[in-house]
Order: C-alpha cells, then structure tokens, then sequence
C-alpha cells in the first residue's frame, strides 16, 4: 500500500491509543463478533489481520494490504461507530460504547438533546440534497458552520445579511433511519448573524417550542480538556467523496443523511485553515462526514456544547470552534446563544478586527434592490414599437419577420472566427441596442505590472516563500502579439494571453484578495459597480478594445451587443477579484481594465449569476478562501477551445458579420497559501449550447466539475509550472472539502485510445 497511508493508519492508531491506552483487547473483541456474525464462512472477513496490525503499528512495521484493510475496518465500524438514531433513541452494541446504552444516566443525557439537532434543508435547490446540520442555541436560535449558512445567504457579520435570490432553507429535526417519510419541517425565517472570525452562523428558525429545547454552551475550553475525554456528535453525515466508498458502505450501512449518533473523543488544539486565517480549533475524532458540518460536540459527562464541528481530515483529526471561545463574544452572547449558568463573559475576543472589518463593509454595502427571495433578472434590451418578431428556419436560414425582414445564412461552420459582408438589412439591427458608454478606464498603460509571481508572500512573515508563476501555452504559436511583440497583456492584478485564431483569452491569470481594506481603501467614495464605472442608471455598460493589440485578435463590443441577449459579456477575471487597491485610484484603474474585450468570452446569461441560491462559477473563490491560511488567492482562468466548438453568427464592426466558435467548457484554477506551503483547485464549468436555433440557451443546471489540474492543462492547452501540479488538491481532504462546498462533482477526462 502506498506509504502515505501507512503513515496516515499508524498516526490514527497512534492518537486512538492516547485516547484509550492499549487498543488490543478493544480490536480483538471487535474481530471476534466480527466473526462470529460472518455465518461460520472462513475467509470472509479481513479483521482476522487486525490484531497483528495493532501489533506491527506498535513496533513501528509497515503492513500488508490484508493487516491495513482489517484495521481500519475495525477502526471506523468499532472504535469509531455511527449509531443509529431511531424514534430519538439508540443502541449501542460497540466495544467501547456499550455505555452509552447500559449506563442508563449517560443514555438520558443523550437522548436528552437528540430533538434539538435538526437536518437544515434547501426547499428547491436542485445541486444540494441539504445544507448541513444545526442545533438550537436560544429562543428561536439555531446555531450552524458560516459555510452551510453561506449556501443559502449572503453578508458577514450582524446586520446586512440576506437571503440570495430564490433561496429558501427549513429545519427538519425527524429525518431519521426509518422516520415519518414527510417529517414537519420549520422554517428558516432569516439569517441573524454569520461570523466574521469563526466559522458559524446563526439563523432565526419559525415555531421552535418545547419540543426542541434549547441546548446549553459549556464555558469549559474544549481545548484544555484531557486528551482523550469523551466527547459525541449528533448529525447527518452524508456520503463524502473525500473517504473510500467501500469503508464509508460498512460504517454507514449505505443509509446517509439521517441522524447518526457518533462518540470519539478530544484532542486538544490545533490550527486549522478557515476562511482566510487560521484559528486555534478544538481537535476531535470523531467518525464525521461532510453533512455533519453545523453538528454540536457534546460533553459526554455533561450533555453541554463543547463546541461547533466545521471540518476535518479523515482518519486524521476533525476541527470544531470551541463554545469557550463563542462565550467570549458580547454580540453572540447578546443574539440570545444560551451558555451554562450566568457565566458567559462577553467581550470582544481576539478577533476585534475582524468585526470591525465586516462592520465596515456592512456600513458601506450597497443593498440589493430585490427583496428576499425575488428572482433577479436583467432588463431586456428595448425593442422597436411594431408587430412581434416571428422567427422561422429553412434552408439552412433564419428567417425574422417584423417591420423589416432579416434573412441571415449560417453557413457551414469554418475554422476560428470568420467575417463576412453583411447584407444591408443587417444595419438595421442597431434597432435592438441603444446608446452605449464606456466605463472609466485608464488610458496609459505604462504603470501596468499585471500578475505578480510572489503575491501569495505578501503579509506572511516567517514562512517559505512562494512564487507561482504563470502558465504558459502548450503550443506558443497559436498566442497572439502585441504591438511590441509580447504575448502577455499586463493590466492591473491581472495578466492576459490572447488566442490569435480565436480572438479570445487562452488564459487569464489573476492576484485576488478578500481583505475590506483593500477593497474599500478611501472612506466616502462610491465603490459600486456604477460608481466606479462613472455610468448613469441608464446607462448601458460598452467595452473597449485593447490598443495594444491588433483589432483583428479581439471580439468586438458590438457583436456581444447586437445578439439579441443570447449571451452575457462574462468577465474571464472577474471584476470583483481584482477591483482592490491601496488606494482609490488603483482600484478604479483595475475595475476599468476589466472591461477590455480582451478580458471577454461569450457566455450563457446563468454562468455567473447565482439561481435559485445555487452556487455558481463565481463563488468558487470564496470555498476555496475557506480552506485558505490567507486572504490572497492566485486565480487562473480561461476558456476549453476545441475544433468542435459550435459557430454562432452575430455581427461585427462596420456592418459585416461575425462567425466565432463559442467555447462549451471554462476552467478555473484556484492557488491558495495553507500552513504547510500552497494548494491548488481545478474546476471545469460547461455550458449547454445543444438543441438551438438562433440563440444559444443555457442549461436548466450549470454544475461545476473538480477535475485534476493536469487533466485541465491536457484539455485546455496550458502548460501549468509544477509548483500548481505538484499541490493539486483533486484527490485530497482538503480538495473534498471545497468539492462538497461548491457542489462540484469530482470528475477525470476520459482518455481516447
């Protein structure tokens, strides 16, 4: 077996051990049910490996695939079970857990607190089975992780949090193995506070009584507690793409996202990455999975909250934010979060900052305009008074009736972007648009650095410098040159290499922070989108092309403008990544610079908006940011270009007509700074342009793919530097995570003979 799970199973046994001393008498009790429950078969069961295991991890010996398979079956299913919660009561049949069902004291104390741990669901969310797993914590109160909350809502802090566009979320407390197949569920009436340190969020839920009593925060530092003390968690855990499927079947039994009762014990602290910092966790071992995330750690010897599960690695060490740590917070312990007796002192903690820095932004925040719930739509573009277009095909034709008759040929489909003569009748598709304005750009491009190798060292003291360069094209000639020869147009944070056929970026490569003091430097200035734009409310947004560059090598405005709304102008680099700036100044020029045509490729109007509280390709950055040390990202993007591309025929400059390949696939690589160096996430998005006419129409689901980044470099045709290949996170925990987060389904490109 590869030597890094040896390594992982020994230090796993390892910290078991410190837990419960000699873990012998435990394993060989556990292989011997095993058996007797294996029918008398001989040779079915591999924990008969088990307890030499035990004895090679103690003598430090590697082990065979049989003794590694034996022991961590007996690992997960009996040192670490899931029990089942069934009518809000369990048995427990475990070696080491027989207790907590023959100790009729400690099974009170359980069953105690089993109705107030609730399934949060997203009525209609088509990417996302449920949220997460939350507790009540006060009158009407549930506790839960920022990121199951950041699913649904959107804001930091206490006052300007709302729900996103559709969403909705609900509370089921009865969603057991077994249970009622339409339990009542309440639901969420709002979310009252998202945190801007820890990872936890609070939601006001509707009809919390008696039923639900509200649990008691302990005052005890989970992170002073004995190692070893004994702790359980109450959630539903769901199948994690992050574990062995035949490991997560046996302990599991196939039935996820139930109530699971599951016992382990603490560990002491530990820094774990957390949205941009890293922050002091309470360590736990307890047999979590990814739905698990909002679980409260309870106290075996006191039923209270020890803390609030929101991540960890498997077989490895789980993190949780210490309730000690919560009760040290004035504005938690004002919401209404009940804490043991009257001793929750308040405060500000250490993370003042950080409040204050989301105070900031709620202060300066521009409020959506819809309210809560309310889809949000773009205006449609002004049509000329007349009778409604009527739209037919023949002959390889499109044929549009109204005042005035449009035929436009389609033609076969050519090779890159073609430009043909347009009839005279194509004039008249200025009809359509109106007047157009630039947005403020920055005319001299001397000052221009564009993407800096070293950024993810800034801020970071005492640690290994990084440089992460950028990529490059696997074939150099298909890059189109500037004006002085160089195929990299620098803008401010970001850099841009132009596919010369194509007439669109190959590849973009962007510094990103998340940091509101660069995002917001200048008190009293108007960092809207029109505000730094300098556009009126009626004003239509028009992108310019780069001087820089040839004409030839870019996609003009106006074929985005005149067809017909089939596409959004999407921003390859996003505008909100790279408009920051230590001042006003910089951070206008950088909002200016991302709208040259350059930094444009067609896209289908629901790539980067978020529906139905879907997450969508712009949120990416912020699930990788919670896995982040650091609040700086380097982010690389572009299109899938391939020969199979579909044509779409629009128009172009002066009156002629426009074919272009409009690509079906985006990529994203993500690079982040982590304790231990750097991490690297790569997404494919797809866009679904089957089964149109005239207009390309987007898919009913866009879903994001984590692929491995080699297998993106491979399709995309951009040569990665190996510091990005080498800390590929596809296969890891830590890849898992953000995987689960972002409702990316892992995938690999299929290889052709």
């Amino acid at each position: 077996m590869p030597d890094i799970k040896q390594d992982r199973l020994r230090d796993y046994v390892s910290l078991l051990k410190r837990a419960h001393g000699d873990l012998q008498p435990h394993v060989q009790e556990a292989a011997e049910k095993r058996r007797e429950s294996a029918s008398g078969l001989e040779g079915v069961d591999p924990t008969v490996h088990a307890e030499e295991a035990v004895r090679q991890v103690d003598r430090g010996a590697d082990l065979s695939t049989e003794q590694a398979f034996g022991l961590e079956a007996i690992i997960d299913a009996d040192i670490r079970p899931a029990i089942d919660i069934i009518n809000g009561t369990f048995t427990s049949t475990h070696p080491l857990w027989i207790k907590l069902s023959q100790d009729q004291t400690i099974k009170m104390r359980i069953e105690r607190v089993i109705p107030s741990v609730g399934r949060i669901g997203l009525p209609g969310n088509r990417r996302y089975p449920y949220a997460g797993t939350g507790f009540v914590v006060g009158n009407g109160l549930l506790m839960t992780n920022r990121h199951v909350a950041e699913i649904f809502s959107r804001g930091l802090g206490s006052r300007l949090i709302e729900f996103l566009p559709n969403a909705k979320a609900d509370v089921d407390f009865l969603r057991e193995l077994n249970g009622p197949p339409n339990p009542k569920t309440l639901a969420v009436e709002k979310t009252i506070m998202i945190h801007p340190y820890w990872d936890m969020a609070i939601l006001k839920v509707d009809g919390l009584d008696h039923d639900h009593p509200t649990l008691e925060l302990s005052l005890q530092d989970a992170r002073e507690l004995p190692e070893g003390h004994e702790i359980f968690v109450i959630g539903y855990p769901a199948f994690d793409p992050r574990n062995p499927s035949d490991e997560q079947q046996e302990l599991f039994d196939g039935n996820y996202g139930v109530k699971r009762l599951q016992p382990g014990a603490l560990h002491g602290r530990l820094g774990a990455a957390s949205f941009g910092k890293t922050v002091p966790a309470a360590a736990h071992d307890c047999s979590t999975l990814g739905g698990n995330s909002g679980s409260a750690v309870f106290d075996l010897s006191t039923g209270q909250v020890l803390g609030l599960h929101f991540g960890g690695q498997y077989h490895q060490k789980n993190y949780a934010v210490p309730s000690f740590e919560l009760s040290r917070d004035t504005r938690i312990v004002d919401a209404g979060v009940k804490f043991f007796g009257d001793g929750a002192r308040g405060g500000t903690g250490d993370w003042a900052n950080w409040w204050a820095r989301a105070d900031q932004t709620e202060t300066t925040a521009e409020p959506s305009k819809p309210t809560a719930g309310a889809p949000v739509q773009k205006p449609a573009a002004p049509v000329a008074a007349g009778p409604s277009p009527q739209m037919g095909v023949t002959d390889g034709s499109v044929r549009i009736e109204m005042p005035l008759i449009i035929t436009v040929s389609l033609g076969r489909p050519g090779e890159g972007t073609r430009v043909e003569a347009a009839p005279p009748q194509v004039e008249a598709v200025a009809e359509f648009t109106e007047a157009m304005r630039e947005p403020f750009r920055d005319t001299s491009y001397d000052g221009r650095t564009g993407y800096s190798a070293s950024f993810l060292n800034e801020n970071i003291a005492g640690e290994i410098p990084l440089q992460i360069p950028l990529p490059g094209a696997a074939d150099p000639t298909v890059l189109a040159k500037s004006d002085v020869g160089e195929n990299i147009l620098k803008y401010e944070h970001f850099s841009i290499a132009m596919h010369e056929k194509r007439r669109i970026a190959l590849f973009t490569a962007s510094n990103v922070v998340a940091t509101p003091e660069l995002k917001k430097p200048e008190p009293g200035k108007d960092y809207t989108r029109r505000g730094l734009s300098g556009l009126g409310p009626n004003d239509q947004e028009k992108w310019f092309p780069d001087p820089r560059i040839n004409a030839r090598f870019q996609l003009p405005d106006v074929f985005y403008n005149k067809d017909r709304q089939a596409f959004d102008k999407g921003h390859i680099v996003r505008r909100e990544d790279v408009a920051w700036g230590k001042t006003y100044d910089e951070l206008r020029r950088a909002n200016g610079d991302t709208y040259h045509v350059t930094n444009c490729s067609p896209q289908v109007k629901e790539f980067n908006r978020s529906t139905l509280g879907d997450a969508n390709w712009g949120d990416l950055e912020n699930n990788v940011l919670s896995e982040a040390a650091s609040e700086r990202l380097s982010v690389f993007a572009g299109p899938v270009l391939t020969d199979d591309d579909r044509v779409f025929t629009g128009a172009g400059d002066r009156g002629t007509v426009l074919k272009a390949r409009i690509p079906e696939k985006f990529w994203k690589v993500v690079v982040v700074r982590t304790d231990e160096g750097c991490a690297a996430f790569g997404f494919i998005l797809e866009q679904d342009l089957s089964d149109v006419e005239w207009e390309f129409t987007p898919a009913d689901e866009l879903v994001p793919f984590m692929y491995p980044i080699s297998d993106i470099s491979e399709m995309a045709g951009v040569r990665f530097p190996s510091i990005i290949i080498d800390n590929d996170q596809y296969a890891t925990t830590r890849g898992g995570n953000v995987a689960l987060r972002s409702g990316a389904k892992r995938k690999r490109r299929s290889k052709r003979s």
